[in-house]
């Protein structure tokens, strides 16, 4: 079950910065920024796999399935802080992490187990190496289940790589300096990690025009969040988006519909409930029944 390393240290070993120690700092600088533009070009490559990847997703979490992101160290990192930052009240992107001393085969099965995966969710496991044992017991816990497996790694040919549905593997190229903890492969990472987040909140409703608009008011600054977002999406008032919230019970996405529709807040609920939380869908129906009328 165990993998070799990928590569001797002197195979990775970039050709473009072998003098980056004799660089003064300002070219030092601009030549790791130059490094940094390949993870751009390496993403771009991986955007039809990456498009799977969302779409995947997205069918699943309409369906009532959850989105597990699993990764071991800076991995598993990434993968807590993305579904932190990305977390929704009903909780579809779930981040899983080994812990200290646990990240043989076994425990990423048990991982999964814990947290009751089935066949109706779907994996998505970060490991740059692609031969993790953590992250390969998730990923053969998660096919036993009969459930999807997404891969994002830098090595495409790797043990993890043979047991996605999906793959993505931008190819970051060499590190700038061999040794350290892969930034620009765990950078390629996490904007993959980005767009798949992203993707999965446009898709789902939480978003309207480039606004986040499912915030609740749970604190002062939320609720000052919430009409600063009800006026940017409907060009109102403080004093309007005040109101309209207000008669919506603090519903960001009905306050908006009320706004640009000119329905009730009654009303603006009903036609979110029937279009799953969609505004611009929900708008799309009063359109709809005022041509029809």
């Amino acid at each position: 079950m165990h993998s070799q390393p990928n590569g001797s240290p002197i195979a990775r070993q970039n050709a473009s910065t072998v003098d980056i120690d004799r660089l003064a700092t300002d070219d030092m600088l601009a030549l790791i920024n130059q490094q940094d533009k390949y993870v751009a070009d390496a993403i771009t490559a991986c955007l039809p796999d990456i498009t799977r990847l969302v779409d995947n997703a997205c069918a699943i979490v309409h369906h009532g399935g959850r989105v597990v992101l699993a990764g071991a160290g800076a991995s598993g990192d990434a993968a807590l802080q993305n579904a932190r930052d990305f977390a929704a009240a009903d909780n579809p992107l779930v981040g899983l992490s080994a812990g200290s001393g646990t990240t043989d085969f076994a425990s990423g099965a048990s991982a999964l187990q814990a947290v009751k995966f089935s066949r109706e969710d779907m994996v998505v496991v970060l490991t740059v190496s692609g031969n993790t044992p953590w992250s390969l017991g998730v990923l053969h816990y998660a096919r036993e289940a009969g459930a999807r497996c997404a891969v994002i790694t830098r090595v495409a040919n790797s043990e993890a790589a043979a047991l996605a549905d999906i793959l993505v593997a931008p190819d970051s190229g060499a590190e700038v300096v061999s040794g350290f903890n892969e930034p620009k492969a765990r950078l390629a990472q996490q904007h993959v990690l980005t767009m798949l987040s992203t993707g999965l909140a446009v898709r789902s409703g939480r978003v309207y025009s480039n606004l986040r608009v499912d915030i609740p008011a749970s604190s002062l600054y939320w609720a000052e969040r919430q009409i600063a977002i009800v006026m940017a999406a409907t060009a109102c008032t403080r004093e309007q988006a005040k109101r309209a919230l207000a008669s919506c019970h603090q519903h960001c996405r009905a306050a908006i519909v009320v706004l640009l529709t000119g329905v009730n807040a009654r009303q603006a609920a009903e036609l979110l409930a029937e279009n799953k939380d969609h505004v611009r869908l929900a708008m799309q129906e009063v359109k709809a029944l005022k041509t029809a009328s």
